[in-house]
């Protein structure tokens, strides 16, 4: 996709990183479904006054658990089924990811899980108005959201929606992924060539692999924010041409696709070191 990541130095500055506040107080922040009014405290309620330092990543280093693979790289099918069960598996991941919409400004995001973290997932977007939003997956509390907009603060998800499931928690991050698996046709290996993951939004350091290109169609569904009743919601993708680069380990580092009206996205898997 040729629109590239847009610049990311504000969203660092205002948005400060992982929740560090005692999982105690998240409990009894659960037991209301609002519990706080405006982005600025609902913010401060889960992140505290500093941000996490940034995950360490060392250009080349992966976790074991994604160096291996036994699948053939010539049998599209096999080797992106073992292509996904690695991020299923994997103990900590971070992607970043951008979306365009034909005389739209690109929204951009990113989603983490990290061991011994007080969010069990986090999921930060900023859409196309600018409107930023902030998903958690809280153990113990269940799901959790706040915008900017739209809003009154912190919200509890206590009846969550589709939407909300697939956007609050892993499944964001596995769902795209595995509705390629599941749905894409005409599937073939291009190639195999290097790419440039530049550094995400939240300091995971750039990184370049050796990775197989696989080519095809595929439907899929893309989360969306909408602000008036301020609640997630699900875009239909039913047909998206896609290129997935999937490293020599196995690992997927890139997917981008683009539908017929114009619409694409862009995700980056970023190695971590756990």
């Amino acid at each position: 996709m040729s629109t590239s990541m847009p610049s990311t130095e504000q969203e660092l500055e205002e948005v400060p990183g992982q929740p560090n506040w005692l999982l105690s107080l998240l409990v009894a922040v659960a037991s209301l479904a609002v519990v706080a009014s405006g982005w600025s405290v609902a913010r401060l309620t889960l992140d505290g006054e500093s941000a996490v330092p940034p995950l360490a990543d060392p250009v080349g280093v992966e976790s074991p658990l994604v160096r291996a693979v036994d699948a053939d790289p010539s049998d599209p099918e096999v080797f992106l089924e073992s292509a996904v069960q690695k991020v299923r598996d994997a103990p900590a991941f971070h992607v970043s990811y951008t979306r365009t919409v034909e005389g739209e400004e690109p929204a951009q995001g990113w989603a983490r899980h990290e061991p011994g973290s007080d969010t069990a997932f986090e999921h930060y977007f900023e859409s196309s108005e600018g409107v930023r939003v902030h998903r958690y997956d809280l153990p113990g509390t269940g799901f959790m959201m706040t915008a900017e907009k739209g809003l009154p603060g912190m919200t509890v998800l206590t009846q969550p929606t589709e939407a909300d499931r697939r956007l609050c928690s892993e499944e964001f991050v596995l769902g795209v992924l595995e509705d390629l698996v599941e749905t894409a046709t005409d599937l073939e290996l291009v190639g195999s060539e290097k790419i440039d993951l530049p550094e995400s939004t939240r300091g995971v350091g750039a990184s370049t692999h050796t990775a197989y290109r696989y080519s095809g169609t595929f439907a899929t569904e893309a989360g969306d924010y909408l602000l008036e009743p301020g609640r997630n919601s699900l875009v239909q993708v039913p047909e998206a041409r896609f290129d997935l680069w999937v490293d020599e380990g196995g690992h997927p580092r890139r997917l981008s696709y683009t539908a017929p009206n114009g619409f694409g996205e862009t995700y980056e898997y970023h190695p971590v070191e756990t």
